[in-house]
């Protein structure tokens, strides 16, 4: 199993907007494509920032659904809810 993790500072007021499109676009696009599971945390040191932790078959059904179309475009509509997009982090699962 393979677990990308990623960190975003949301725009004040746009946070539901985030949270549901992040969502959705787990459910519709990252569960046919290998995502095995998800959360969206919200740092309680800052209310702006979120963190989504992604659960993947593995790295390479993640990679395959990041290059298509539908998630690019995704990823263009999604930016209007982000300030600023922090760190990321790719692990294998252990235990």
């Amino acid at each position: 199993m393979f677990v990308h993790i990623v960190s975003f500072e949301i725009k004040e007021g746009e946070e539901h907007t985030f949270v549901e499109m992040q969502k959705f676009e787990e459910l519709v696009e990252g569960k046919p494509a290998g995502l095995d599971h998800f959360h969206i945390f919200k740092d309680r040191n800052d209310a702006s920032r979120f963190f989504l932790v992604e659960y993947w078959k593995d790295k390479e059904s993640k990679d395959e659904l990041e290059k298509s179309t539908e998630h690019q475009h995704f990823h263009e509509l999604r930016k209007l809810a982000i300030e600023q997009k922090y760190d990321s982090y790719e692990c294998d699962v252990i235990v």
